[in-house]
This record gives structure tokens, C-alpha cells and sequence, in this order.
């Protein structure tokens, strides 16, 4: 049986916000099919129509959204989001169509289906655009743009807002955006009537001083989320209580003991359950391992291990639908890295890998309506 994934990656130079510049060489979006049987990957396509798709998401209905993260899109200060059409046979994508996200290095795209709107993290303009999508996946230009302000106290990497996601709470009508540049994390209602969001009856909750919240993870039930710290290289265990959120816990992302060489550079990335809210995994560029978690049924973390991440610089991972495999994008070797999950402890064994350029994000293709 083979499932399928697409593969972000950055196809030309790009500035972070950590002062580095990256030479991308990838050359779009790609689709890779992975064997479950023996672990083995290849890839099925290549997408090279948009630059720097670093970030995807697609729906069961047939489409797909890429951001592309840039600093310029047609003369403007802003970066750009895209539409395609999955071909249902081939899986190939034809583009749709494509617009500006009104602010610059858009790093994260989603959809909430029950409001009809995508949703781009502006990551180096602090800003959070909204778009409607309609019936045939294409976007209607920008309809709402919330530009956020303030700081935090890392005067390199905390100088602004830097707007890092914004995760759709599935069901409830709301969006959870992480600002790494103020320390926040802030969930915002969405309107039925207006399908705007409601700003004003937006909350936040405080992550500790220069933390720099960058991702969540959902337990099914929803009472629970698991924020990535990237700065601190931590994660903060979130309980829902009535219409906020209360921290409760907060672990190290990795192995921090002096036994284990403790890597004061690395940086906390992405961050993912298993399908049976067994297993948390966090990625970890520097240390450049993938650390597991048992949650326990109250939803404290247990650190289980740190696995080698088989390349540099681990960025997004997916977690296979099925919960066995776990597919890793390292971007600074050039290649994603394919694990099998253990099912008794959650541990990682690699299986193989397959070679991208420069990949950033994977996502699972979602079973086809």
C-alpha cells in the first residue's frame, strides 16, 4: 500500500530571522508516494510553478494551498499565497490561482472549512491575512489583514510581532495564532455572520519571557494543546478551561542534561500527535533530533527519547494518518527522513530516506472525496 505527501521546499534565497541566508535549491512542490510495507519513498511529481512554496496545506475536496515566502510579490512588500487542483489521478497539481498576502514572509497557511477561509502567517510584518476560498479552491483577494504590535525580551529574534502560525481549533470556530516576537499566543473567534475575525473578543495567553511560541498540537478531545517554544526550546502544556486556556506544564523540547551535551543554540520547531494522542514528537534544529513524549491520560509530557534526525536542520515533520510512519523535512541536508513509530513506546527507527532540495514542510495527502 503506498501512501502520499507533498513536499514545501525553498527554491531560492531567502533572509531569517535569525540573520541567516539560506540558498534554496529545491524546485516547487513535490509529491513523493511512501511504501508501507517496506518504508521506501519516491518521488511521483514536481510542482516548480510558484517560488518558495515553504508551506502547505490541502483539503480532501482536491485542493491545495501554498504560501510563498517572500519579501517582494509584484513590486509589493509582501509575500504571496497559491491555489492548485490536485489531479485525482495522477496527483499533479494545476494552478489555480494566486494572491498577495498584504505582508511579508508568509511561513504558514491553513483553512477552517466551516468559516470558508485560509488563513497566512506573516511572519517577518507580524501580520495574519484572511482570504475566502471558494467552491473551486481559488481565493478571493485579501478580506481581513490584522497586523499585531509589540516585543519581547530577545532583542535579535523579538524586536516585532513575527506572526509564526495560525492552527484552525477544528469545530469551534476559532484560529490559534502563535507570535513568536511577543511572547503570545492568541486564540481569535471567527464570525458565522461576517466571516471575519472577531479581534475584539480575541485571548491571549502569556508564554514565558522570550520563549518564542511557534506552533500548537491538539489532543483529539480539544482540552488540550501543546505549544513548540522555539527560543527556549521548550513545550508548554495548555488545559482548556471555559473559554481560555491555562498552562500546566512546561518541558524541555530535548534532553537538556550535561551528560547529553546540551546544545544552547538549537532551536524548537514543529510539533505533532499521533492519531491516538499517544505520542507527542518535537523537532529540534541544532540538537537536529526528533524527541518523543508519552502523554499520559491527564495530558502531562514524559520525555521517551531523542532520536537522530538522519540530516541538519529538521524543520516540519507529518505524522503518517495511520500512526505508523513519521516523515521528517531536513532542510540543510537535502532530504526527508522516513521513521517508523513504535507502537509500544513511541520510538523512532529510521527506514529510509528520499532526496528533495531544501525541503521545509511536509504535509499527508488527505483521503480524496
Amino acid at each position: 500500500m503506498e501512501t502520499f505527501f507533498y513536499v514545501g521546499t525553498y527554491t531560492q534565497p531567502i533572509h531569517f530571522g535569525t540573520g541567516e541566508v539560506l540558498l534554496g535549491k529545491g524546485g516547487g512542490i513535490y509529491c513523493i508516494a511512501l511504501d508501507h510495507d517496506t518504508g521506501a519513498a519516491r518521488v511521483v511529481h514536481v510542482n516548480p510553478s510558484v517560488p518558495n512554496p515553504s508551506f502547505l496545506c490541502c483539503s480532501g475536496q482536491g485542493f491545495l494551498w501554498a504560501v510563498s515566502e517572500l519579501k517582494e510579490y509584484e513590486g509589493m512588500a509582501s509575500g504571496a499565497v497559491s491555489s492548485f487542483r490536485i489531479d485525482r489521478d495522477s496527483l499533479a497539481l494545476e494552478r489555480i490561482n494566486t494572491v498577495p498576502t498584504m505582508g511579508e514572509d508568509p511561513c504558514y497557511v491553513s483553512v477552517a472549512p466551516e468559516s470558508g477561509l485560509l488563513f497566512a502567517a506573516n511572519y517577518s510584518s507580524g501580520s495574519l491575512s484572511a482570504f475566502p476560498v471558494n467552491g473551486d479552491g481559488s481565493l478571493e483577494p485579501i478580506r481581513q489583514l490584522i497586523i499585531r504590535s509589540g516585543s519581547g525580551p530577545d532583542v535579535g529574534r523579538q524586536e516585532a510581532p513575527h506572526v509564526h502560525c495560525a492552527v484552525p481549533v477544528p469545530g469551534m470556530g476559532r484560529i490559534m495564532v502563535c507570535d513568536l516576537g511577543t511572547d503570545r499566543i492568541c486564540e481569535y473567534p471567527i464570525s458565522a455572520e461576517t466571516s471575519r475575525l472577531l479581534t475584539n473578543q480575541a485571548r491571549e495567553i502569556a508564554a514565558p519571557a522570550g520563549s518564542g511560541p511557534r506552533h500548537p498540537a491538539f489532543s483529539a478531545g480539544l482540552d488540550i494543546c501543546y505549544v513548540s517554544l522555539e527560543l527556549s526550546s521548550e513545550i508548554l502544556a495548555l488545559r482548556r478551561e471555559g473559554s481560555g486556556w491555562t498552562p500546566f506544564q512546561t518541558v524541555d523540547s530535548y534532553d537538556k542534561s550535561p551528560s547529553q551535551g546540551r546544545n544552547a543554540d538549537n532551536l524548537c520547531a514543529d510539533i505533532h500527535l499521533t492519531p491516538d494522542g499517544r505520542f507527542l514528537y518535537c523537532s529540534n534544529r541544532g540538537r537536529d533530533c526528533l524527541s518523543a513524549f508519552a502523554v499520559a491520560p491527564d495530558g502531562t509530557l514524559s520525555h521517551r527519547g531523542d532520536f537522530p534526525a538522519n540530516g541538519r536542520t529538521p524543520r516540519s515533520f507529518c505524522v503518517d494518518p495511520s500512526g505508523a510512519y513519521l516523515l521528517c523535512a531536513n532542510q540543510d541536508s537535502d532530504n526527508v527522513s522516513i521513521f517508523r513509530i513504535a507502537l509500544e513506546d513511541g520510538g523512532l527507527e529510521l527506514a529510509g530516506a528520499v532526496d528533495i532540495p531544501t525541503p521545509v514542510n511536509v504535509v499527508a495527502l488527505p483521503e480524496l472525496d
